[in-house]
């Protein structure tokens, strides 16, 4: 009879043990899950950002310059850094977007570049 008692114990510590690591694996995925949302929603914001600022250039009064410019964004939820370089030549300028995170880590959220025709 004193077997039986601890064959169940046995079995009831498997089963706690199985319910305790299944509950952790699905607490890292739904943890994981909440930061590719954030990232994704970042990324997305960082994507129009460039979009905006790609948009908004227009030909400089000596076309054949090269500028470099920076700006400081408020995006939905975040503050982000781009830096803009433009290589003018001929009316057809090539410009280079970069989204930093605004948090001082400097991590590149976003690279865009795109290649205008004002001719």
């Amino acid at each position: 009879m004193n077997r039986q008692r601890h064959g169940l114990l046995l079995e009831l510590i498997f089963v706690c043990g199985f319910f305790i690591l299944a509950s952790c694996i699905f607490v890292l995925v739904f943890f994981k899950a909440g930061q590719l949302s954030t990232l994704s929603r970042d990324t997305s914001a960082a994507v129009s950002a460039a979009q905006t600022i790609v948009e908004g250039i227009y030909p400089p009064e000596d076309e054949n310059a090269a500028e470099s410019r920076e700006y400081t964004l408020s995006l939905d939820h975040m503050d982000a850094n781009a830096r803009v370089s433009e290589t003018w030549n001929d009316g057809l300028v090539h410009i280079e977007v970069t989204i930093y995170s605004g948090d001082g880590t400097e991590k590149e959220l976003y690279r865009l570049s795109a290649d205008r025709d004002f001719s």
